[in-house]
């Protein structure tokens, strides 16, 4: 309890934030519920067709799972592993913010699928040697592992919280591992089918996770104002910085190997990717504003808490590019063996040009808005709560 004695300075008048936050996620549950309705009740899939059958909502969903563990395993990391002070009463609202991420994945993916409701079956008629099974499992498994520890912390149960976390890591890892494997045992695809792919994943997630880290603490931890918040804020941008470099050389690396060999099926993706009709949400929006821009203010602008703040908030909503640009190049061409078949046959289905439709956006807006409605709720009627405990028995032992 020392670091908060030290300096307990947690601003408790959230009435405002709540109600905004309230608002804005109620209102993006409004716009989009029409898009889940069309997918439920209609069977409308937007622009999804035979040959691009996965694309926005897919990688939003590996986005919101990288961010959800990502979180849980560098919050683990930078606490226990690299000793960073001034974190560890931030731990419920780290295990918050990861159930809203979860939840709005998997309400995401579920319309993905097309039929949400026979999730079930995936428990009853498990077929294990399918990576759709274990996600599915793993996943769940997950997030009772996240609502435990979050009902652990608001009652102070630090030993169950302790073995919680032994079991978070390891489970953390073999979900990212999975997600990734999913995508890495497609031979059909080569752009994706490497066994890289699921440790590609992993450091995408730590660095995703860290940066709203980084942002969850200057939002709301309870030493706001104190030097100790100052020192822990340089700290995270540091460690932001070095992921973001690391993440910088193996894209780097993967794209020299995926040149220098020039295998067709997997230069045409990287061509597509590159050059192709959206280069710009590559070379503008992730690298420049999403990376170097970020990097700039962690490295000159490291002692400037405003700009800690942005390089969070521009990596944070960003980020999203990283699975967009792995998922849908991987699918928007044809084979080498099959180059004539976008013009075999003509219909709206049969197309490799594909750009997200208003179903498929107002899908992922009302996905957000249950994770903001969720996040706020959660946080007015438990977190609150939990801090002002925190700042009286502060206030007991100062006095």
């Amino acid at each position: 309890m020392s670091g908060i004695t030290e300096n307990f300075s947690y601003r408790f008048n959230r009435r405002a934030d709540f109600i905004i936050s309230l608002i804005v996620g109620l209102l993006a549950i409004a716009a989009g519920a029409g898009g889940v309705w069309k997918v439920v009740f209609a069977g409308d899939h937007g622009a999804l067709g035979s040959y691009v059958p996965w694309g926005l909502w897919v990688s939003v969903y590996v986005y919101l799972v990288w961010m959800e563990v990502g979180m849980i395993l560098g919050y683990y990391a930078l606490k226990h592993v690299l000793k960073v002070k001034g974190i560890d009463k931030l731990g419920p609202v780290i295990v918050m913010a990861a159930i809203c991420c979860l939840l709005s994945a998997l309400m995401i993916i579920g319309m993905d699928l097309g039929h949400p409701f026979r999730a079930w079956r995936a428990f009853v008629f498990a077929d294990f040697g399918s990576m759709m099974t274990w996600m599915i499992w793993m996943h769940s498994f997950y997030l009772i592992l996240l609502i435990v520890e979050f009902w652990a912390y608001h009652n102070d149960y630090e030993e169950l919280i302790k073995w919680i976390n032994w079991v978070n890591i390891p489970a953390g890892v073999a979900l990212i591992g999975v997600i990734g494997s999913l995508f890495g045992v497609i031979a059909a695809r080569p752009y994706w089918n490497a066994s890289m792919l699921p440790m590609a994943f992993t450091v995408s997630s730590l660095i995703a996770g860290t940066g709203l880290i980084l942002l969850l603490h200057l939002l709301f931890s309870p030493q706001s104002g104190s030097e100790v918040y100052k020192q822990t804020a340089r700290e995270l941008g540091r460690f932001l910085m070095w992921a973001l470099l690391v993440g910088l050389v193996g894209a780097l690396a993967n794209l020299l190997i995926t040149t220098y060999q020039n295998v067709p099926a997997k230069a045409e993706a990287m061509r597509l990717l590159l050059f192709g009709p959206y280069w710009w949400s590559v070379w503008i929006v992730h690298i420049l504003i999403g990376t170097l821009t970020p990097l700039a203010l962690l490295i000159w602008g490291r002692h400037s808490l405003r700009a800690l703040g942005a390089a969070a908030v521009l990596l944070v909503s960003t980020f999203i590019m990283v699975p967009l640009n792995i998922i849908i190049p991987g699918l928007a061409y044809p084979s080498p063996d099959l180059a004539n078949i976008a013009h075999a046959f003509k219909h709206e289905r049969l197309s490799f040009d594909y750009f997200p439709d208003m179903t498929e956006w107002r899908v992922v807006l009302f996905g957000l808005g249950v994770a903001l409605t969720t996040f706020a709720i959660g946080y007015h009627f438990w977190l609150d709560s939990y801090y002002r405990r925190l700042a009286r028995e502060a206030g007991a032992a100062l006095s």
